[in-house]
């Protein structure tokens, strides 16, 4: 006599966005996020997500590396936060923005980005 385990029954949830990547980053309007200041330069990054920030070139080269700092306001978050990890350009893209990631960056920092980005994007949604 064999015993077979039936599958558990879960609902899908579906994105209907045609980018997946979208619901896991936020992207800055008209340069309103935070500032970052990366090899010297100070910038206004283009978009954010727990695995790095996209910001636009200024003469930098691909893997490219610097330590960078900067505070996070969430939305219904009473104190800033602050967040503190290495950064690298992995790409830089045809339209000159250079796309890079967190390094030595702890899981409770990802998790901080994670909560950042669901908040930012509830807010926006919350304006509309």
């Amino acid at each position: 006599m064999s015993l077979k385990k039936e599958k558990p029954k879960t609902q899908s949830i579906e994105h209907s966005s045609d980018d997946k990547r979208d619901a896991f980053r936020y992207e800055f309007k008209n340069n309103a996020g935070f500032k970052i200041k990366f090899k010297e330069k100070h910038l206004d990054p283009v978009n954010i997500s727990a695995g790095g920030i996209a910001f636009a070139n200024q003469d930098f080269k691909l893997l490219d590396f610097d330590y960078v700092s900067f505070t996070l306001s969430i939305p219904n978050q009473e104190k800033e936060i602050s967040f503190f990890a290495g950064l690298r350009i992995l790409q830089i893209d045809p339209d000159n923005i250079c796309h890079s990631i967190f390094e030595q960056c702890t899981l409770d920092q990802h998790e901080l980005i994670h909560k950042y980005v669901l908040e930012m994007q509830k807010y926006d949604l919350e304006q509309q």
